[in-house]
């Protein structure tokens, strides 16, 4: 029973399993994050004329935040 309960699931044709729906959602989640970044870099220091410095210092570490789970998700698939 416990060999069973550690194999995955059977899918039926056509469905995604669970290792897929993974992969799916992190890369979409890659993709969003990717635009995200795009868009912060295209304000540049407009960024700043209608946040206070301390939110344009939480952006900036938003934004390293964004960037290493872009690398972690790198790491994890290489």
């Amino acid at each position: 029973m416990l060999k069973a309960a550690m194999e995955p699931a059977a899918t039926p044709e056509g469905q995604l399993n669970e290792d897929e729906l993974l992969r799916a959602a992190l890369s979409a989640w890659a993709d969003q994050t990717q635009e995200l970044l795009r868009w912060i870099e295209t304000q540049g220091d407009a960024v700043s004329d209608t946040r206070t410095p301390k939110q344009v210092m939480a952006l900036g570490s938003f934004r390293t935040h964004l960037v290493m789970g872009l690398k972690a998700l790198r790491y994890a698939e290489g």
